[in-house]
C-alpha cells in the first residue's frame, strides 16, 4: 500500500510506506525507509545509512531516526522544539516491537527490489545478519537450531480450529459493561539472544478490543467473562539478608584484588588488611581465634558468646536477589440460563483445559509447550484504567467444581445448573521499571 507523501531520496533505496499500530492505545503511525548504500572497491554493498521517515497520517513524512548498523541501534532526530520526532510508544516499538519488525521488512524489501545481492543485504538489515549467522539459514532467535527439531515440531498434534470468540453471559454488553478478556496464543519461544533488540516483548496490549502481545499474531480464540469478585495483584521482588563480617571481608578483598588485577594488587590489599589488623590486634586476635577454632572443630560452639557475651559484627544488609514472577487467581461462577448459554459454558471450560494441555508431536521424543494467554480488564471495550495490566501468562491450574451448590443438579439436557471455574495463571517474565513507561493515565502493571 502506497501513501501520499512518501519520501524519494535521490540515489537512495526507498521503501513503500507502511502503517503500524504502537503502544497500549494501538495508535497508528506511518513510516517509510530510505537507505543510502556504501560500496567497497569490489562493488559489493558493505553498509549504508538508513533514515526512517515518520508521519501520524499517510502524508507529510519527516525524518525521525537514522541507523548505520541495519537497525540494531538508532539515533533519534529532534523536531524544532527539541523533542524527539518519534513518541515514546513508537521508540519502544522500534526497539523491540512491531515497528522494529516492519522497518526491517521495509529495508529488506526495498534492497531486494534494488537488486542488492542476498549476501550483501546483511550489511543493510540487522534481521538479515541474524539469518546469515544461522547454520540453517532461517530467521532464528538464539543462534543455531537443529532443523530436524524444527521440522518435528511442525508435526505437533495441537488443536487450532477454536471458535473465534466466546462470551458469557450471552447478554454481556461489551460497549458498556466492564469485563475480563482472555486471548489464547500459540506459545513462542524466547530464543537464546539476550540483547535488548532480540528480547521478546511479553506485555499485553489491546489490538482493537483483543488482548495480544506485540510479537504474535497467532490468536486462536478469545473468551470474555464478567470481572469476578476477589481480584487482586501482588508485585514482589526478592530481597534477602546477607552478612559479611570483618574477617571474611578482609579475605574477600585480598582474593578479589588478586583475581581481578593480579598478584601485586593482591599483595597490596593484603598489606592494607594486615595494617588494619595490627591497629586492632586485640579484637582481631580474639575474633579470629574463635572463628577459626569453630571452623577447625566443624561446629558453631559460640566461643565468643560464651567467653565475652559478644559476637563478630555480621554487617548484615538486605540485598537485592532478583525479580519474581507474579501469579493471578480467578474464580468464576458459570450458571447457564438457557441451552445456548449452556453450550457456551461447556466450550469455555473445554477451551481453557485444552489450551493449557501439553502438545505432543508424532515423534514421541519431543513435547511442546501449551498455549499461553493474554489477559486484559476492559471497560467500554478499552483498557480499564483503574485495574492492573498483565504480561503474557501461562495457565498453570484449571479446577472445575461441577456441584458448587453442594448437590448434583442438571437441566433436562444434562448440563449442570452451575459450574465453578478456578484458574491460576503465572506471568512468563518478570516486571521491570521501564514496562510502566512515563505516563500516569492508568495503574499500570
Amino acid at each position: 500500500m502506497a501513501f501520499k507523501g512518501a519520501p524519494v531520496g535521490k540515489g537512495e533505496i526507498n521503501s513503500e510506506p507502511i502503517q503500524t499500530k504502537v503502544g497500549t492505545s494501538q495508535t497508528n503511525v506511518f513510516t517509510a525507509t530510505s537507505t543510502k548504500v556504501t560500496q567497497g572497491n569490489d562493488g559489493k554493498v558493505n553498509g549504508g545509512l538508513t533514515t526512517l521517515y515518520y508521519s501520524n497520517k499517510p502524508d507529510n513524512y519527516v525524518p525521525a531516526a537514522t541507523t548505520k548498523d541495519g537497525g540494531k541501534t538508532w539515533t533519534y532526530l529532534k523536531d524544532s522544539s527539541g523533542k524527539n520526532v518519534l513518541g515514546a510508544d513508537a521508540i519502544n516499538s522500534l526497539k523491540s516491537g512491531a515497528l522494529k519488525n516492519n522497518t526491517q521488512a521495509q529495508i529488506v524489501s526495498s534492497s531486494t527490489k534494488a537488486s542488492v545481492p542476498k549476501e550483501d543485504r546483511k550489511n543493510l538489515a540487522d534481521s538479515e545478519k541474524n539469518k546469515s549467522n544461522s547454520p540453517t539459514g532461517g530467521d532464528q532467535q538464539g543462534g543455531a537450531t537443529n532443523q530436524d527439531i524444527v521440522t518435528a515440531l511442525k508435526d505437533v498434534k495441537a488443536r487450532t480450529d477454536y471458535e473465534r470468540s466466546l462470551v458469557y453471559p450471552i447478554g454481556l454488553q461489551l460497549e458498556y459493561q466492564d469485563c475480563i478478556k482472555f486471548s489464547v496464543l500459540k506459545y513462542s519461544a524466547s530464543g537464546l539472544n539476550l540483547d535488548e533488540a532480540s528480547r521478546k516483548d511479553r506485555r499485553v496490549s489491546l489490538n482493537g478490543n483483543i488482548p495480544t502481545i506485540v510479537d504474535t499474531k497467532d490468536i486462536l480464540t478469545t473468551i470474555t467473562l464478567p470481572i469476578p469478585a476477589g481480584i487482586s495483584d501482588s508485585n514482589t521482588v526478592d530481597w534477602q539478608s546477607s552478612s559479611l563480617d570483618e574477617i571474611t571481608r578482609g579475605l574477600a578483598n585480598i582474593a578479589q584484588s588478586t583475581i581481578s588485577d593480579g598478584g601485586p594488587a593482591g599483595a597490596s590489599a593484603a598489606g592494607k588488611e594486615i595494617n588494619n589488623v595490627s591497629q586492632n590486634s586485640a579484637q582481631y586476635k580474639s575474633a579470629a581465634a574463635s572463628k577459626f577454632t569453630e571452623a577447625a572443630i566443624g561446629a558453631n560452639a559460640g566461643i565468643l558468646q560464651r567467653q565475652y557475651g559478644a559476637v563478630i559484627n555480621p554487617n548484615m544488609e538486605l540485598l537485592f536477589n532478583g525479580p519474581s514472577l507474579r501469579t493471578f487467581g480467578f474464580t468464576f461462577r458459570l450458571s447457564p440460563r438457557s441451552q445456548p448459554e449452556a453450550t457456551i459454558v461447556k466450550k469455555i471450560i473445554r477451551y481453557f483445559k485444552q489450551a493449557m494441555s501439553t502438545k505432543r508431536s508424532k515423534a514421541t521424543l519431543l513435547l511442546q509447550a501449551p498455549h499461553t494467554f493474554a489477559i486484559s480488564y476492559l471497560s467500554a471495550n478499552k483498557q480499564h484504567p483503574y485495574l492492573n495490566k498483565f504480561k503474557e501468562c501461562a495457565l498453570t491450574s484449571c479446577t472445575v467444581n461441577y456441584t458448587p451448590d453442594g448437590n448434583y443438579s442438571t437441566f433436562t439436557d444434562g448440563s449442570m445448573t452451575s459450574y465453578e471455574l478456578q484458574l491460576q495463571f503465572q506471568e512468563l517474565v518478570p516486571l521491570f521499571d521501564d514496562d510502566y513507561g512515563t505516563d500516569n493515565d492508568n495503574i499500570g502493571f
